[in-house]
């Protein structure tokens, strides 16, 4: 393959911004943000409904920030944050006040100031298209988020609130981005050169003073865009963010282009990386030279400037990313001159690779040549005076540059039709993998860390070997897969899109092509919201459980002991047939849901947290009065058969019963938007559970500090056991809701602590609730040209060959197992980047023998079988990984007899 990434080395752009990894919230909704960094120009109550009180999802106080005076089309009220350095802001978020039902206000729309100390200046944003109003939103409790194209870079951030007819608003907000690690706080340079009638290669997004030049602002050059391949079309695309800044030659004077870039500190400078276009044809060309130098006060530049020569290419005519080595020089302001080598230089994108410099380092004064001249004037590269400095060279291109490039191409085109081959020859076994656990014992071997080097040939080779055929379109048949037994191993069907549970096999496909059975109860009942400071809900006190092993026979441990026997394969997907054919989703009144706040918004739609007034529980014909529940919208907007779909996906999840999975409750669909109400847990997330149980717990809660323990009356080892067991009995309730999925060959795709929910007596439900929660939102990566993944989470054929299985789902549980023995306070590789996660997993892809495995967790010594098991996960070829069955048997034994602390 080394061909392919020559050629993709040599094209790719270097971007110092990649926007899709900097969408973190910074801190308003949790208080990250201290109040005294939140301030407005007035407040109608400063104790009541003060700035401070104007943080996303909160309902303190007032529970919202409330201007003094009334909102026109003129905003002069302001609501302002102070991220205390430059930051990168990609999106932000807004919402009205609720005030537990007594408040109306609302901002329609609103404005965005931003203020970062180099530019001295509050910039006033606006959108790619020119637009300065922002939508806010339409109701006093739903929030709304708004992507800034193009991000803005800022210090301090103020939200204007805007009306079109004069109203009283309140404002509640959240700011979504990273910090500005790249260091460089602007860039000066001459703006671009019109091209014919009409053509502006402008720095159109610069934010800084546009006085003749360019002067302490950021724009195009490090917004992480890049230009398409024909520059024209970057003009026309100029609404997404993409084009080109180009100077033209014969405007210069002869001269070369510069640019001067300013850095937050003194940095010492590894590399620049200057994506360009080479469109030759139409007199565009990359420079023939590039000069850089470097100051630390930014008015002298002495030492010897870095040369660097590109050679001519007029054979072909993509845009490249080139690279220019700067051999650790040290400076603050670095200065760039690009040399032209035709009419055009055109540049879309620019970064630098640097760290901060370590040291005292004073500013340059001048030298007696320089007295009388001004440090930023150049001299032209034709006219050398006797006293220059000499010049040092960087790298030079290889002569032999276009051969080698010639023959990656011819490589590459030979390696495309031999992989072509191998596609077609192999695309009957693609689908199907046999399993060799029938052979094993409830456990395999205890290997620890170590991955054996087997055959990587796991497919069945023909259908009958695996028990299955598969129809024309590639489908499992559905008659013989309810025959097939406990070993045989399909792979799913398809994704689910609504459903937390996003593959299934087809066992479920010819029970669902009828409408879904909507059942009507009595809609008159009366709603009304509670009054604040309310007591909490459901706070009748836990009873104690023993631990489930058998799906929805409510058999314990000691049932399991006695020689009980679990239901087959076969029982349970003809169980789950039945439930499709008969299965009634209620109808329940939207009236009588009461949202109280958003843990995620996704592609194909919004979840909530809320509270349902007498919703049946679940196979019962009794309720609570009130109880939490989430709710899944479906998009306002969506096309008749993404209604169709998620219909179906509705009557699928309300056809799964397991005590361990999040349950289907109700659906309103008598009115858009669609939405699906299903179970939720009083504590929220397992992760969020686990990381706010400290040492100053009481015993009601999981009792993980000594200074409680020696409360409690427990000696230290007894203490640390009853820990232990309580996280093993939470980690094999999580077991046990997969081996139920695994049973009906549905694959998860995301299992983490994140997504499972914890009750009374640490009752987990597995759920995809955490999946688009913008607090989670850095345990995601998007690969390039691809979606957002929990890299950490996934196992190495997910990544590199998009298997996902049953068993990719048991990699993602050794993980789910790593963070509950750590509490959930470290993430899983968390002193590697994603992109280096991703390349640890190719070690395992390459079959290279140097996977670095995660840690060992701090767990008693006695518990090293726990660590095997880890290691099982984790094994390279799946077929060797323990199933869900044999995981959930092994957990159940080790806790046996144990009681959770209630």
């Amino acid at each position: 393959m080394w061909p392919t990434l020559l050629l993709l080395a040599l094209l790719k752009p270097t971007l110092s911004l990649d926007t899709s990894q900097c969408t973190a919230p910074l801190g308003m909704e949790s208080g990250a943000i201290p109040d005294d960094d939140i301030t407005a120009s007035s407040s109608f109550d400063s104790g009541n409904v003060g700035p401070q009180f104007g943080r996303l999802r909160g309902e303190s106080h007032g529970g919202a920030w409330c201007p003094k005076y009334q909102i026109t089309t003129e905003p002069k009220e302001w609501l302002e944050v102070d991220l205390h350095g430059v930051h990168v802001i990609t999106a932000v978020e807004t919402q009205g006040r609720f005030g537990n039902g007594q408040g109306q206000e609302f901002a329609e729309a609103y404005l965005l100031e931003y203020w970062r100390p180099r530019l001295g200046k509050w910039v006033r944003f606006r959108n790619i298209k020119g637009e300065e109003v922002l939508q806010g939103n339409t109701n006093t409790y739903l929030e709304a988020k708004r992507e800034l194209d193009p991000p803005v870079w800022a210090s301090r951030v103020r939200f204007l609130p805007y009306s079109y007819h004069r109203r009283t608003v309140c404002m509640r907000v959240e700011i979504y981005g990273c910090y500005w690690k790249d260091g460089i706080v602007s860039y000066s340079m001459p703006q671009g050169d019109k091209r014919g009638a009409g053509w502006e290669f402008f720095d159109a997004t610069y934010d800084g003073h546009w006085d003749g030049q360019l002067q302490r602002g950021l724009g195009q050059l490090t917004d992480g865009k890049v230009g398409p391949e024909n520059f024209k079309m970057g003009y026309y695309d100029y609404e997404r963010g993409q084009g080109w800044v180009g100077w033209r030659n014969d405007t210069r004077g002869g001269q070369p282009v510069e640019i001067k870039f300013e850095f937050d500190q003194v940095r010492e400078f590894t590399a620049v990386h200057v994506f360009c276009n080479n469109q030759f044809t139409r007199e565009v060309q990359i420079f023939s030279e590039a000069k850089i130098m470097f100051s630390v006060g930014g008015r002298y530049f002495h030492g010897d400037p870095i040369t660097y020569s590109y050679m001519e290419d007029r054979i072909f005519e993509h845009s490249r990313n080139i690279t220019i080595k700067l051999h650790h020089r040290i400076g603050r302001f670095v200065k760039m001159q690009l040399f032209f080598a035709a009419r055009w230089i055109m540049i879309s994108e620019l970064s630098f690779e640097s760290d901060i410099a370590h040291g005292n380092f004073s500013q340059e004064e001048p030298t007696a040549s320089e007295s009388n001249l001004q440090s930023d004037v150049f001299v032209d590269k034709t006219i050398r005076p006797q006293s220059e400095l000499p010049v040092s060279t960087a790298k030079q291109e290889d002569e032999t540059y276009m051969a080698v490039l010639i023959g990656a191409l011819m490589a590459v085109i030979i390696l495309l039709a031999v992989a072509i081959f191998l596609i077609v020859s192999r695309h009957r076994q693609s689908k199907n993998f046999a399993s060799p656990l029938a052979a094993k014992s409830a456990l395999p071997g205890t290997t620890g860390h170590q991955h054996q080097h087997l055959s990587s040939d796991s497919s069945c080779g023909t259908a009958e070997k695996c028990g299955t055929t598969y129809s024309a379109q590639g489908g499992i048949d559905t008659a013989l897969l309810m025959d097939t037994k406990l070993e045989d191993y399909q792979e799913p069907y398809q994704a689910l899109k609504y459903a937390p549970y996003y593959s299934y096999s087809t066992v479920v496909m010819d029970s669902v092509n009828k409408p879904p059975v909507i059942t009507h109860p009595d809609t008159g009942h009366e709603y009304a919201v509670p009054e604040l400071g309310t007591t909490p809900l459901l706070t009748a006190s836990p009873q104690k459980q023993d631990i489930v092993i058998t799906r929805g026979s409510g058999k314990s441990a000691k049932d399991d002991a006695k020689g009980s026997k679990s239901p087959s394969h076969q029982d349970v997907l003809s169980a789950l047939k039945r439930r499709l054919e008969n299965t009634s989703v209620p109808e329940f009144p939207r009236h009588r849901l009461r949202m109280l706040s958003k843990l995620g918004e996704g592609a194909f739609g919004t979840v909530y947290v809320a509270e349902a007034d007498g919703i049946l529980e679940y196979g019962t014909t009794t309720s609570l009065s009130k109880r939490l529940v989430a709710v899944k919208f479906l998009l306002q907007n969506a096309s008749e058969k993404e209604k169709l779909d998620f219909q179906r996906d509705v009557r699928i999840l309300a056809a799964l019963e397991d005590h361990n999975i999040a349950r289907v409750l109700g659906v309103c669909s008598q009115e858009e938007p669609y939405c699906v109400v299903m179970e939720y847990l009083e504590h929220g997330d397992l992760c969020q559970f686990l990381r706010s149980h400290g040492p100053s717990d009481t015993a009601t809660t999981l009792p993980l500090g000594v200074k409680t323990l020696r409360g409690l009356g427990l000696r230290k080892y007894v203490g640390v056991r009853h820990i232990y067991n309580c996280l093993l009995f939470m980690a094999a309730q999580i077991a046990s809701g997969m081996r139920y999925l695994e049973s009906l060959n549905f694959v998860h795709r995301d299992l983490s602590t994140r997504n499972c929910l914890v009750g009374k007596a640490y009752h987990i439900k597995i759920s995809d609730f955490g999946t688009d929660n913008d607090l989670y939102a850095n345990d995601y990566y998007k690969m390039e040209g691809g979606m957002a993944l929990p890299v950490r989470w996934m196992a190495w054929e997910s990544i590199y060959l998009g298997k996902y299985t049953t068993k990719s789902d048991v990699w993602s549980f050794g993980v789910t197992l790593w963070e509950i023995l750590h509490l959930a306070r470290r993430r899983p590789y968390d002193s590697l980047t994603d992109a280096e996660v991703v390349e640890n997993l190719g070690q395992l892809y390459r079959d290279e023998g140097d996977f670095l495995f995660l840690p060992r967790p701090a767990i008693p010594p006695a518990t090293k079988d726990i660590v095997d098991l880890m290691g099982e996960c984790w094994r390279r070829h799946e077929t060797e990984r323990p199933s869900f069955r044999e995981i959930h048997l092994f957990l159940q034994r080790k806790t046996l007899g144990y009681a959770p602390v209630t």
